[in-house]
């Protein structure tokens, strides 16, 4: 029964609940029934689609989360809930009530009947078109193949896996995959290969996310020695992953960069507009060189960026090989309560509304440390498969600041890539409010 819920189904019965109000908006008890019986209806869809959510995860089963239906249904009960509540409290009256139904109903059945142009849409709008490589040519590979090549948004290449040790073609070693892919700015292989080649694949699995290049497996039955790895579905063709990323799906993508934008341009317009005319002036009253320092560091992908900070040291040469230490001499006064506060920090809103970070996500680090923790950290370049952010996960636990070994970057790197496969609008707000709580009591990493 729960799953024969359709958003249509849905729609008709909340329009018959409109039609009767209409109809019996001159008597109070029928009005007041009708609405007890749309809120009950409703809270059913709603518990009937979070019991198949629950089902799902407890078969640890991730095709819920690429279907759009259930989402419409959730998000529409608890809407249509919220306009009955609205009329008991808020002296909603009958017929806003009715229009209120009718509206959000169109509007739903709008979003699910135009999902996938406007899917297409906000690809080209974001650019978000993925490069794919597809290596072996059994029944697997090429059934992905097709479900791949049937969407828009995707370019494919599709290689026999014997490609793989043919001294007479171009990919004749791992290495060569790699080059072809970083060459022709593959973001993703998805593998299909005998298990007697597991090892080797995996060891092209490790080097390829040293270049964020994801690498997947179209063979689940393969007993992958290289780590744990995540059952993904693909037009219900089962992969392998070996991390999850919520925000690969576009309407997450959507939701974390309007919320980005949002949140940034509040911040510019009520914040930056009066506090850098302040701070350049208290910067340029203590000594020469630029208000803001930039900086290029490692974004998304592994693509450069230029960073924006407060000035908060002297002018000198080595800014983009030493982090700042504790009662480091190169720091200003104004700089050191720049730090202290996190307020250095502030212009970086601007790299946020530009889209070069985020709100929340791992701290950006210079490129001269980014190649060299790849080297010290296993998954190090894993972090950088999301936008770097203002603060993370990392940070609000404490991990933040002047990295004096190893294990601390270890950590660092296990919460980033926990944030990652995490992320959730609410998560991000709670990241916030921890910042903020953070720099009011004062943290000991803050120099």
């Amino acid at each position: 029964m729960f799953q024969r819920l359709t958003v249509y189904k849905i729609a008709f019965i909340n329009i018959f609940f409109a039609a009767l109000l209409m109809l019996t908006w001159h008597k109070p008890l029928l009005v007041f029934i009708i609405n007890i019986t749309a809120f009950l209806a409703n809270g059913f869809f709603l518990f009937a689609s979070l019991h198949n959510i629950h089902r799902f995860l407890r078969r640890n089963d991730e095709r819920l989360f690429i279907g759009r239906k259930r989402t419409l249904i959730v998000f529409s009960s608890v809407v249509y809930m919220m306009f009955v509540v609205g009329y008991v409290f808020f002296d909603i009256t009958t017929r806003v009530l009715s229009i209120c139904f009718v509206s959000w109903t169109i509007l739903m059945l709008l979003t699910h009947l135009f999902s996938k142009p406007i899917s297409i849409l906000l690809h080209t709008i974001f650019k978000k078109r993925r490069r794919i490589a597809i290596v072996g040519f059994d029944d697997n590979a090429n059934k992905l193949a097709e479900k791949l090549k049937s969407k828009n948004n995707h370019f494919i290449e599709h290689f026999d896996n014997k490609n793989i040790s043919n001294k007479n073609t171009p990919l004749h070693t791992l290495s060569g995959y790699i080059d072809f892919a970083r060459k022709n700015h593959i973001n993703e292989f998805y593998i299909s290969v005998p298990k007697e080649r597991e090892t080797e694949i995996a060891v092209l699995a490790e080097e390829a996310e040293k270049h964020c290049i994801r690498v997947n497996f179209i063979s689940p039955q393969q007993n992958l020695k290289s780590g744990f790895y995540h059952v993904h579905y693909i037009g219900g063709l089962p992969v392998l992953k070996r991390y999850r990323e919520p925000l690969k799906r576009l309407h997450k993508q959507f939701i974390k960069r309007s919320f980005d934008i949002a949140a940034s341009s509040l911040v510019i317009i009520f914040i930056l507009s009066w506090l850098i005319p302040i701070v350049s002036l208290l910067i340029k009253l203590e000594s020469k060189g630029p208000v803001f320092f930039r900086q290029l560091r490692s974004g998304r992908d592994n693509d450069n960026f230029t960073c924006l900070k407060f000035r908060s040291m002297y002018s000198n040469d080595v800014s983009d090989l030493i982090q700042a230490t504790k009662n480091d001499a190169r720091v200003t006064r104004i700089g050191a309560f720049l730090r202290k506060t996190s307020l250095d920090e502030f212009p970086q809103f601007l790299n946020v509304f530009m889209g070069d970070m985020s709100i929340v996500g791992p701290r950006p680090h210079m490129l001269h440390h980014t190649e060299q923790y790849s080297s010290q950290v296993n998954h190090y370049m894993v972090r950088l498969y999301l936008k770097p952010g203002l603060t993370g996960w990392a940070q609000v636990k404490g991990f933040r600041g002047e990295i004096r070994n190893i294990e601390l970057l270890k950590s660092r790197v296990d919460h980033d890539i926990w944030y990652m496969e995490n992320w959730s609008l609410l998560l991000d707000i709670k990241i916030m409010f921890m910042t903020f709580y953070n720099i009011i009591k004062g943290e000991e990493n803050a120099y």
